[in-house]
């Protein structure tokens, strides 16, 4: 946190406005390169937010 010079503070906060009620329910924060902080909580830990979706080559592409 030192290296790129982000407080507890600002941590904690970025954790409330994902929804997450306390630093101790966060499973995993990442630092995107963007500047933006992405937070997984515990809670959601396992489950997943979109689906994906089955991509089915078209035949010619077939082998």
């Amino acid at each position: 946190m030192r290296s790129q010079r982000i407080t507890l503070s600002e941590i904690e906060a970025v954790v409330r406005e994902h929804g997450v009620a306390s630093i101790q329910d966060v499973e995993l924060a990442i630092l995107e390169k963007d500047g933006n902080i992405s937070v997984l909580s515990k809670e959601l830990k396992g489950q997943t937010m979109h689906q994906r979706k089955s991509k089915k080559l078209h035949p010619k592409y077939k082998k």
